[in-house]
């Protein structure tokens, strides 16, 4: 038994090293020392300050901040204070006296204190259910990854998607979708026997196809269907099927053209869904060139990182894991929706980004603990593991669920293409958090201290002897606190001015056929684009229904549409009942619509229902979908309808893929709002309930939203004005992808919260030990930079890897997503979180009475956890 001392404690209480400072100070004096005095409301001394004015002005402490600093508040740690039953001269220097007991107690009886030992403890019945987990996940992500589809455009209850399902109901017998065989020679024209014969042949062939409802002869409308210069002919392919099975198809139809090419014909096939199969083949070979980059430099760091390659090799390991277990997840949901191709490559990106992130806080939390141990036996392993996962594995939980929280704000976006990418994130995230707090014990468990085998030599002593106390953070971090207004100002002035070109974001779509332009379908597009107008394969369609049959007043007006229409310079041509009857009968009239409808007259298909009430009118517009021009006649096509054929008695809803282009571009300038707003109010409710701060949220969002901003606009300067856009090899588009800003603010913003709850959660230690906000911002940033910067940097050099891929969405949110993280880690984390905390002093930690007693205690509070 431990041999007490005058007072009645033991000598082991005095000797043994603390874990961990306890954070309560409701208990009185964290140093074992009785609580002064009460005010008269019964409050303890650091709860005396009831408004933010008071924290703001109260004067420090004499004593306090003799020892400690300026920015101390009075209280319980006043130097004169002492255990009754301690010499004074231990009160001192051996403080927490009662602390470490209580706060292992207490930190032992937290839920993943118990599963992260019991998983040390028993790692290979761990390990063996995430094996059978990753084997059925390695069958499942061959479901998803060949079931991925093409961009989809669409918009809920948009006017697009309204007119397409008017047209499905209404034109059962109508084609899904209408393809292109592009068949082309530049030696011979359509007039020539042998190009005659070669069109001749591809539509037998591919009308003999079971994928195929039916193809044209270019010779039936030459006018439409022949180039010019006679050079090009296009045979339409009309598809049967779901989106996913004329995709499926297409390959299959692709390859018909290597057996009908020529060495003086081309045959090519290309389309909707052709240039999407090509798309997803294109996202596959972009991903293994992004991986290959990626992965390398990732190793790199964390073997700087770690100093040791056995742990350096796990948080790769997860990272893997996490891709696999995420794309095995989806390939589930696949079953019951389609995924965008970009889920795939946003799935690795994150999932390997935080695969990497969380492995590395847990880890590095996981060696100090061993360097705390008295012995290593199982059992002493078990314990560290258990309160590395009681500390480090809550953060990450909580990290998670910020990340988690901010990509829900992108469920108010109603499009499909958003929610799909929403699920794969989110999905990433979880399954990321999961591998973290069940595998990673695990095999923490089983390795022990040989995760610091393998250690590089010139690491092995400050692997030993590690003081970040005296490292150059700690110096950083001084240096900036005595000059807080300069630095404040300095950062908020540098992301300011880079945010600038915020105000100027231009929305628009790629269609990605530039990124296929190498592929089969690539090169027929190419083709078509030269001998045709580009807007041939992707027509707007103009609806219009009436109450019943078409009156002679609605004709009129669909015969004034018609000829505003072709009179605008952005049309290539256009198809309507009117034009129809006009050019067969010589006139439009009810009688004529009758007698034509009667005749079994071809050129009706497709433009009015078998109840007469509906017609489609088709636009070919002279540019590609994806063009600012097409958009424009787009809006020009919905006013021209509203003024002409609404009064007529007509509902009129314009669809097509330029249209849905329009209502996508729209619907982000709606909801981007929005999704700001109710990030920032979720995050905010987070940090409040984290760290019991009613300032703390604010400057937190305002450093993510500095960082933001700055990501963007440098964004917007690169590929959207093509400023520097040379020296990163990209092109200038004069546009933002349309979703783009909408996945990478909610992306950022909860990366950003990630850093800045493993900071934060270090500087509220510091201050619920000591109540000094100064020496509780340097030692947070002492002890987290470190990590912090590694993590960070993995994240960059992941992100940046996507930037060398020929996909225009996923080139630019590599690049925002880099840049955001490589700002928060420098200029956000190292001089506005010290700065601006330093000029807020105790305020930083204040709470309105009313908060204070609604909140519960954080989890931190509950057990004395430190979170990194």
């Amino acid at each position: 038994m431990a041999r007490p001392l005058r007072g009645g404690l033991p000598i082991a209480a005095v000797l043994r090293r603390p874990l961990l400072p306890p954070l309560r100070r409701d208990r009185g004096d964290p140093r074992g020392h009785p609580d002064p005095p009460a005010d008269a409301a019964g409050r303890p001394p650091h709860r005396q300050r009831s408004t933010l004015g008071e924290a703001m002005s109260r004067k420090p402490s004499m004593a306090v901040a003799h020892h400690t600093g300026h920015d101390a508040a009075p209280g319980p740690l006043h130097a004169g204070n002492h255990h009754p039953h301690v010499p004074q001269h231990l009160s001192g220097p051996v403080h927490m006296l009662h602390g470490p007991l209580t706060h292992r107690r207490e930190l032992e009886r937290t839920r993943l204190y118990r599963f992260g030992g019991w998983s040390a403890r028993h790692p290979f019945i761990v390990m063996m259910v995430w094996l059978v987990l990753l084997a059925g996940a390695a069958m499942s992500a061959r479901y998803f990854t060949a079931h991925l589809a093409g961009s989809n455009n669409e918009v809920r209850g948009s006017d697009a998607q309204r007119a397409a399902t008017l047209i499905q109901a209404q034109f059962p017998r109508l084609p899904r979708e209408t393809d292109l065989v592009v068949v082309h020679s530049t030696g011979l024209t359509t007039q020539d026997e042998a190009f005659h014969h070669l069109v001749a042949t591809v539509v037998q062939r591919y009308r003999s196809e079971s994928a195929v409802a039916d193809t044209a002869d270019p010779y039936s409308a030459p006018q439409r269907l022949v180039s010019a210069d006679r050079h090009t002919a296009l045979v339409p392919v009309d598809l049967v099927g779901t989106d996913r099975q004329r995709q499926q198809d297409a390959k299959p139809l692709q390859d018909l053209t290597r057996g009908l090419s020529t060495e003086d014909i081309q045959v090519y096939f290309t389309g909707s869904s052709a240039l999407a199969a090509a798309e997803v083949d294109q996202g596959a070979v972009d991903l293994a060139r992004a991986e290959s980059i990626g992965f390398p430099a990732a190793a790199a760091v964390l073997l700087i990182a770690f100093g040791s390659l056995v742990a350096a090799a796990i948080p790769l390991l997860l990272g893997v894991l996490a891709v696999l277990a995420s794309f095995g997840a989806l390939g589930v949901v696949s079953v019951y929706r389609p995924f965008d191709v970009f889920v795939q490559t946003a799935v690795s990106m994150v999932g390997i980004a935080l695969g990497i992130d969380y492995s590395l806080f847990i880890l590095t939390r996981y060696r100090e603990e061993l360097a705390r141990l008295d012995g290593h036996t199982r059992a002493d392993r078990a314990r560290a593991v258990g309160r590395t996962m009681a500390t480090a594995g809550h953060a990450v939980l909580f990290s998670g669920t910020t990340v988690v929280v901010a990509l829900a704000g992108l469920w108010l976006v109603r499009s499909p293409k958003v929610d799909s990418m929403a699920i794969g994130m989110t999905t990433a995230v979880v399954v990321m958090m999961l591998l973290s707090v069940t595998l990673l014990p695990a095999l923490l468990g089983l390795l022990g201290t040989a995760v610091n085998r393998l250690a590089l030599p010139w690491t092995r002593k400050s692997l030993a002897r590690p003081d970040p106390e005296h490292s150059g953070w700690a110096r950083l971090a001084s240096v900036v606190m005595r000059r807080p207004v300069a630095f404040a100002a300095l950062g908020t002035v540098l992301l300011g001015a880079l945010a600038l070109p915020v105000s100027g974001l231009r929305y628009g779509v790629d269609l990605g056929a530039g990124a296929v332009k190498d592929s089969p379908a690539g090169r027929g597009y190419t083709v078509l684009s030269a001998a045709f107008p580009p807007g041939v394969l992707t027509p707007v369609s103009v609806v219009s229904r009436g109450a019943g049959p078409l009156t002679e007043p609605q004709l009129d007006a669909l015969a004034r549409f018609t000829d505003t229409v072709r009179a605008d310079e952005a049309v290539a041509d256009v198809v309507s009942i009117t034009a129809v009857l006009d050019g067969q009968l010589r006139g439009h009239t009810v009688a004529q619509l009758v007698e034509a409808t009667r005749a079994g007259a071809g050129p009706l298909d497709g433009l009015l229902s078998q109840d007469g009430s509906t017609t489609v009118v088709t636009v070919r517009p002279r540019q590609a979908a994806d063009t600012r021009d097409t958009a424009d006649l787009v809006r020009r096509l919905r006013g021209d309808a509203r003024n002409t054929l609404a009064p007529a008695g007509l509902t009129v809803h314009v669809g097509g893929a330029p249209a849905q282009i329009v209502d996508i571009t729209d619907e982000s300038t709606r909801a981007m709002p929005i999704v700001i707003a109710a990030v920032l109010a979720a995050s905010w409710l987070l940090l409040l309930f984290a760290f019991r701060s009613f300032l703390l949220p604010f400057t937190a969002i305002l450093m993510n939203l500095l960082t933001s901003g700055a990501a963007f606009g440098a964004a917007i300067l690169i590929f959207q004005q093509g400023r520097g856009a040379g020296l990163l090899h990209v092109d200038r588009t004069g546009f933002i992808q349309v979703i783009l800003p909408l996945f990478a603010f909610a992306l950022v913003f909860g990366l950003s919260m990630d850093y800045q709850v493993f900071m934060l959660s270090r500087m509220r230690e510091e201050w619920e030990r000591t109540a000094d906000n100064r020496r509780a911002v340097r030692l947070g940033i002492t002890h987290t930079a470190r990590v912090i910067t590694a993590a960070a940097s993995i994240m960059v050099v992941v992100f940046a890897s996507f930037m060398f891929t020929r996909i225009l969405e996923i080139k630019q949110m590599g690049f925002m997503l880099a840049l955001a993280v490589l700002i928060d880690a420098t200029i956000v984390r190292l001089l506005l979180v010290p700065a601006f905390m330093r000029l807020l002093r105790a305020a930083n930690w204040w709470l309105p009475r009313t908060l204070n007693r609604l909140l519960p205690p954080p989890y931190h509070s509950k057990h004395h956890v430190h979170s990194t």
